[in-house]
């Protein structure tokens, strides 16, 4: 397992989350397609498994890869994260992986724009119809994003494990929380300044939504699932992307 983590996280771009039923949800999935001809994109194994037939000449690095944990423990702590949270597992598993495998995730389509909207602690909204190359600028700078964050996302769930105290705990979360208030500005391009619009991106914690539910306490002496507990950025795409 940890050796397929190990070839896949250096050239992953982004983990992807879709619903088919939805109209318009498979032209964007194809548009992704063409914009990561030579990078790979994601999938978890709750969509390939419900989706395998339709993706399969996609797989293998074409450009999609099929996700899997590098360690038993993560895997357990996948399901307790999205059980934890009480929302569609497939979505669950979406923020966990983005986290190990430190990529954005991108939804698409409106299926989960509620419950991101209830998890998210920030967004970045844009009034405008983004081109081409503001996608492109702006997955990458979503990239980023998650690169520059990950080790102080990383290093600051450890310091809350470790202490296992409501007290540390608490300032972890004010400090992640200024930090995504910084990173913020790096989307000056798109951004409403009135706060109106289209969200393009959300900003979900996932410490603070597992302790919200679960408790410090629950952490406690597991150091190995930090690595599950980033500060994400989930780009949402529109269904019907040409």
């Amino acid at each position: 397992m940890f050796a397929n983590y190990a070839a896949i996280v250096k050239n992953l771009r982004g983990v992807v989350l879709f619903d088919l039923g939805e109209e318009g949800s498979w032209d964007t999935v194809k548009w992704l397609i063409n914009r990561f001809k030579y990078r790979n994109l994601g999938i978890t194994p709750i969509i390939h498994s419900k989706y395998k037939d339709k993706l399969e000449k996609y797989m293998g690095g074409k450009p999609f890869r099929l996700l899997t944990h590098p360690l038993q423990e993560l895997e357990l702590f996948t399901g307790e994260f999205s059980n934890s949270l009480g929302v569609d597992p497939e979505l669950g598993e979406l923020l966990v992986f983005s986290s190990i495998y430190i990529s954005p995730a991108m939804v698409i389509g409106k299926r989960y724009e509620n419950n991101l909207s209830k998890l998210s602690v920030e967004n970045i909204k844009t009034c405008r119809e983004l081109s081409l190359n503001d996608w492109k600028l702006h997955m990458r700078i979503a990239d980023y994003t998650v690169l520059d964050m990950y080790e102080y996302s990383i290093t600051t769930a450890l310091r809350a494990i470790e202490n296992c105290s409501s007290g540390e705990l608490s300032k972890v979360l004010g400090e992640r929380l200024g930090l995504v208030k910084k990173d913020v500005k790096r989307y000056w391009r798109i951004v409403c300044s009135g706060g109106n619009g289209r969200v393009f991106l959300y900003y979900v914690d996932n410490l603070k939504l597992y302790v919200e539910k679960q408790s410090i306490r629950s952490l406690c002496g597991r150091s190995n699932v930090a690595a599950a507990l980033a500060i994400i950025p989930v780009i949402s795409i529109p269904a019907g992307m040409k």
